[in-house]
């Protein structure tokens, strides 16, 4: 049987908690690793429990730098757990960005939208190989280069929106876009085209 995804659950209401908890239990390839009610007491937990995916409230009892704070304390600590920062303030989520979140949600989400995320970033490499920059008509902008780098790597259009933090929505106009330009039906041709150009290297 696969390995199920841990999950650590850290938030700062009791309300939030027990919704995460319920939705997760729901599902057979995901388990609750643990949960914290404190920022400190998160990044103490994934040292001790070691979970695959943290759930970050970002804003802790007013303190707007908690989150991001203990952010970066736990990719310090585990840079191979996957954090997903959770907040109803969606200008603290360039800082958690910063400090090292894979993937953010605005809270209003769907159950669904939060179980392909946590999906999404367990599988995600961090870091995708560089983009080469070119010139001249058609040009791609600097977001579809992003786009046209992982899909070199052959993630989907959902690891694509939890990787650069945008919607599925906007991924699939940016794919359309960089078909057009580099004249390409699907992926594979896409990825060929641009190996050719030299907007991608190895």
């Amino acid at each position: 049987m696969e390995k199920k995804i841990q999950v650590l659950i850290a938030d700062d209401t009791l309300v939030a908690r027990v919704g995460f908890k319920e939705i997760l239990n729901e599902v057979q390839d995901i388990e609750i690793a643990g949960e914290a009610c404190t920022a400190q007491e998160a990044v103490r937990k994934v040292r001790e429990l070691r979970p695959d995916v943290v759930l970050m409230d970002l804003r802790w009892f007013e303190d707007d730098s908690a989150g991001s704070s203990a952010i970066k304390q736990i990719k310090n600590d585990t840079p191979k757990t996957k954090i997903i920062a959770i907040t109803a303030y969606r200008d603290l989520i360039e800082n958690a960005r910063r400090a090292g979140a894979d993937a953010a949600l605005s809270k209003g989400f769907s159950k669904a939208e939060l179980l392909e995320v946590i999906r999404a970033i367990h599988e995600i490499e961090r870091f995708p190989p560089p983009l080469r920059e070119v010139e001249g008509p058609g040009e791609l902008s600097a977001r579809e280069k992003e786009v046209l780098t992982l899909i070199a790597t052959g993630k989907t259009d959902m690891e694509i929106a939890a990787e650069l933090y945008i919607a599925v929505g906007t991924v699939k106009k940016h794919v359309s876009h960089i078909f057009q330009k580099l004249e390409a039906s699907n992926r594979a041709e896409a990825v060929a085209s641009a190996y050719k150009k030299g907007l991608l290297h190895k």
